[in-house]
């Protein structure tokens, strides 16, 4: 297997965990580079970094002038390692386990069958640990309810399944980031998710090969800096049971993606995304009862 991975890591004031990612980082098999893009930290976190990009040769160090958020600093990171064999998106304060990317490549590579012009995307599961290292209660999906169903495209129509950080594309994909956009409320791996379960192939790996450290500080799972892991996941909990209305960001976030890319999707793609949308302004009833029906279509398909 002489395939390599590229690295994209986005990084804002992550002192206190930075170094033990990079480790787990620099450790893997089939690693090619790493890029961080710091969203203009403090000088004591800038000088952590600019220590590690001496330190390691194939760490390049990209520092922005102005603070450009989470998605925006994740779209430049994408858009300018477009041309990698393959992407890794990374946390600053997640830890790899050692065969992460050796098996999320192996994946890849066996989804793709020598097709790399489609858009391709590997994502596993993820134990979670504190601020201390310690394991926590369950794992990502399970505490998100997502391991009680089939992951695939119906499913990830009424909620988001996949987390950047704990993901691997391909080229193809990665050119799909500049498309994200900047102004809905999800996040750039639902997109990208979508893009892959739509136009290309997506597989999930139950197999936890990551810890995603859950504390206040966390950044990529808090877009605008205000909404905790906790808060996420109560949101998605709550999407899927009904206690709110279910589908009101999904309905904003399939318009956009529909208006983006509708003159490529086969015709097939094209009516589900439709079907979709007519359930907007039909009741709350009428949607939970989607919801419940895509999830028990995927556990007894």
């Amino acid at each position: 297997m002489g395939a390599s991975v590229t690295i994209v890591m986005i990084t804002y004031n992550g002192n206190l965990f930075f170094q033990q990612q990079l480790n787990s980082i620099l450790e893997q098999k089939h690693l090619k580079e790493v890029h961080i893009y710091d969203d203009n930290s403090s000088n004591d976190f800038k000088g952590i970094l600019r220590e590690a990009a001496n330190a390691h040769g194939i760490i390049t160090l990209h520092e922005n002038k102005e603070n450009l958020g989470v998605i925006r600093n994740i779209k430049k990171g994408l858009y300018e390692n477009q041309s990698a064999e393959y992407i890794a998106l990374a946390d600053q304060d997640d830890v790899w386990f050692e065969d992460k990317l050796e098996f999320s490549l192996k994946e890849m590579l066996e989804l793709e069958k020598g097709s790399r012009d489609i858009p391709t995307l590997i994502y596993h599961d993820m134990k979670i640990i504190d601020e201390n290292g310690r394991n926590l209660r369950g794992s990502f999906w399970n505490n998100r309810r997502q391991d009680f169903f089939e992951h695939n495209f119906q499913t990830n129509l009424i909620v988001n399944l996949i987390t950047g950080s704990a993901s691997l594309m391909n080229q193809e994909l990665a050119g799909y980031a500049k498309d994200i956009p900047e102004n809905l409320e999800i996040y750039h791996d639902a997109w990208l998710g979508m893009v892959a379960y739509t136009m290309g192939k997506a597989k999930s790996i139950k197999r936890p090969l990551s810890a995603h450290r859950s504390h206040e500080k966390s950044l990529t799972f808090n877009q605008k800096r205000s909404n905790s892991l906790l808060k996420r996941v109560r949101n998605n909990i709550k999407q899927l049971s009904g206690k709110e209305e279910p589908l009101k960001h999904q309905f904003r976030f399939i318009e956009c993606f529909l208006d983006t890319y509708e003159l490529r999707l086969e015709t097939n793609q094209r009516l589900k995304l439709q079907e979709f949308l007519s359930l907007e302004g039909r009741g709350y009833k009428a949607q939970k009862n989607y919801i419940w029906a895509a999830q028990n279509k995927s556990l007894f398909s």
